[in-house]
């Protein structure tokens, strides 16, 4: 496969994203493929639902206080433990979901399910040396977080003779403190883009341990910065346009579409408001239906709207590296149209 730029990967993604989500066009596998695109790629365009009669809780009727008492503090401890282990647990589900989309989109096949398992000891071993690195830049953004909050308690401390706060100061600690939050932003998004655009293929298609993954990625763009400093800022900056434009559409037709949703839960609520008995038990059922239905309603919108961009994000990963990455790029030509006619 030839080397490719930046913007010539741009047309050959749409169209694997075409066929991958469109062609042939079923909606249930459509919404499925979209699905596991956005989930596996943290791409959620305008996920909203809304629920009929939500219920209502006074923050002030909250003692927060209660959860460290000595007699609640084996539940608070047992509680967080639970919620940190769901968190990584479903961390690792989507990555395993990442590898096994990876395998969808340079196959051009539909079927998760079959592939789930062909990744789970490559899913695991990215999984751990995620975790490493995001615990290590959460270490540095801690440390950034402390220096930028003791500029500004120096900041709110050092004033002038007359009282007045010091201009100088302000502007000595001011962009000091901004390009330290611009660049560990940066480094974040950075080594989200390589990890999964150019470490995860390596681990997929050679079952490479993290290690030999990264090193034969750098290798790679290494040896052309120029094309991969251009693929970066393509890859960042169109999802966040295409973001943009789909979440205004996803804004519009959600309006309308839950204002239609709430016009009716709110006509069924009026008239079984005063009901009790079987009209009470009708009425529950109504308002745990109507959220259902504003909940299905909200994940179908963002995965109509989020799945493309996010199918398209991975493609362009593909097509790009791909032409750079000889065994990747040998399968992409073995399951391009053109080699199948």
């Amino acid at each position: 496969m030839k080397a490719r730029s930046a913007s010539e990967a741009v047309w050959p993604a749409l169209q694997r994203t075409g066929r991958l989500l469109f062609s042939p066009f079923h909606i249930e596998t459509f919404l499925k493929m979209a699905g596991v695109a956005a989930v596996s790629e943290g791409v959620w365009v305008s996920l909203r639902f809304a629920a009929t009669n939500p219920i209502e809780i006074d923050p002030r009727s909250i003692d927060a206080s209660r959860l460290v008492a000595p007699e609640f503090i084996s539940f608070t401890v047992l509680g967080v433990l639970v919620a940190l282990f769901v968190l990584f647990f479903c961390y690792y589900l989507v990555i395993h979901l990442r590898f096994a989309f990876f395998h969808c989109v340079v196959y051009g096949t539909r079927s998760v399910r079959e592939v789930w398992g062909q990744y789970q000891a490559a899913a695991w071993r990215f999984y751990k040396a995620s975790l490493v690195l995001w615990l290590t830049l959460g270490a540095i953004a801690a440390l950034i977080v402390g220096a930028v909050a003791g500029g500004a308690f120096a900041l709110f401390n050092l004033r002038t003779s007359e009282g007045k706060l010091d201009a100088g100061v302000f502007l000595m600690l001011f962009f000091p403190c901004v390009g330290l939050i611009l660049l560990a932003c940066l480094g974040a998004v950075m080594a989200q883009v390589a990890m999964h655009d150019f470490i995860l293929p390596h681990m997929a298609v050679e079952n490479l341990s993290f290690g030999d993954a990264w090193r034969e990625a750098r290798r790679r763009i290494a040896a052309d910065r120029g094309t991969f400093f251009s693929y970066f800022i393509l890859r960042v900056g169109l999802p966040l346009l295409a973001g943009f434009l789909l979440a205004v559409m996803g804004w519009m037709v959600g309006s309308l579409a839950f204002g239609l949703l709430g016009m009716s839960g709110q006509g069924f609520e009026a008239m079984l408001d005063e009901a009790t008995g079987v009209g009470g038990y009708l009425r529950i059922g109504l308002e745990v239906l109507f959220a259902l239905m504003g909940l299905g309603l909200g994940c179908c919108l963002s995965f109509t709207l989020g799945g493309p961009l996010a199918a398209w994000m991975r493609a362009y990963a593909v097509e790009f590296y791909g032409s750079r990455y000889k065994l990747l790029g040998d399968l992409l030509l073995a399951t391009s149209p053109a080699s199948q006619e």
